[in-house]
């Protein structure tokens, strides 16, 4: 007797994709007025950024670092990114007939681990299958490379999937879970530890800001702390994917290019201001997390002074 198939159920499908990129525009950066017909996934990856609608009974949303917003198609929107703040936005653009999209429409979503690993794995799967170049006609449009990996087009539309399901399950849960009390004393105690990882997580990033030029160790930061090294880069891990050193190595570099930016000195200066000890070093490491040198970086900016897009980062 022939087993009966069963059709699996598709809670989201992704049928095109119009845009993937990373955007860094300039403060204040404002950008009037947006019409497409296609749903577009924001997320902001550094500083602030705000969207208004043209429905005037829907205030404007503020999204901060960390926060994802997703668009509706046949909207107008306008963008505004914060005073004071160069805004980093990954950006997806997509098609999709799928009515539970609606419940994630027009809300901000803050992005927890597993949410920050599938953007990730998305921008890495965009990166390996699509060339950075700008099309001038088309700033936005997609290029295939001419070597793609096998199945990453595939990959793409089943990462937007599974971050638009954990979103969902996240934030749209219809159905509360019974919990006896013991379950409750437990949630409430995996609550409280999260919130104190958290808590010291914002004030050893605080640490960071103020000690910018110093060359710092794991076991200053465990002294400092009064911190286990595995617990600390557990913490690291989870808030921000990266461990600790590696993830103030990344506010360093973009401390650089702030500085590079504003042209408030040459690179040797902007070097030796954020304490690296030589040139080489310190080029290095910019080239390493940005993939480009930082004076391949200064001419980009310099070249595009007058644009209010600084650059369409490589994904």
């Amino acid at each position: 007797m022939a087993l009966e198939s069963l059709h699996l159920k598709k809670e989201f499908e992704i049928r095109q994709l119009t845009s993937l990129h990373y955007f860094e525009y300039k403060s204040d950066f404002i950008f009037k007025s947006e019409y497409h017909d296609y749903w577009k996934l924001l997320y902001v990856e550094d500083g602030s950024a705000e969207i208004s609608f043209s429905n005037k009974k829907q205030a404007p949303v503020t999204l901060q670092k960390g926060e994802l917003f997703i668009q509706s198609p046949n909207e107008y929107y306008s963008f505004r990114a914060s005073s004071g703040n160069i805004a980093v936005l990954f950006t997806a653009g997509f098609y999709s007939d799928t009515a539970n999209l609606s419940l994630l429409a027009n809300k901000k979503l803050v992005c927890q681990k597993k949410e920050t690993e599938l953007l990730q794995a998305l921008a890495l799967e965009g990166k390996n299958n699509f060339s950075p170049k700008i099309n001038p006609a088309s700033p936005a449009a997609l290029e295939r490379k001419y070597n793609q990996p096998f199945g990453g087009e595939q990959l793409i539309g089943i990462y937007l999937e599974m971050l638009l399901i954990s979103l969902m399950r996240q934030y749209t849960s219809s159905e509360e879970k019974k919990e006896t009390p013991s379950e409750n004393t437990k949630k409430d105690a995996s609550a409280s530890l999260l919130k104190t990882d958290s808590i010291l997580f914002n004030r050893i990033t605080d640490y960071y800001e103020a000690h910018i030029t110093e060359h710092i160790k794991v076991e200053h930061l465990c002294k400092e702390f009064g911190i286990g090294r595995s617990h600390l880069q557990r913490i690291f891990r989870e808030q921000t994917g990266y461990g600790a050193i590696e993830y103030f190595c990344q506010m360093r570099i973009s401390a650089a290019k702030r500085c590079i930016r504003e042209n408030r000195m040459n690179l040797t200066d902007t070097a030796a201001s954020l304490g690296y000890t030589s040139i080489y070093y310190f080029s290095k490491q910019f080239k390493k997390i940005t993939g480009m040198s930082p004076s391949q970086y200064q001419k980009m900016v310099r070249s595009s002074k007058k644009d209010p897009l600084y650059e369409q980062r490589e994904l």
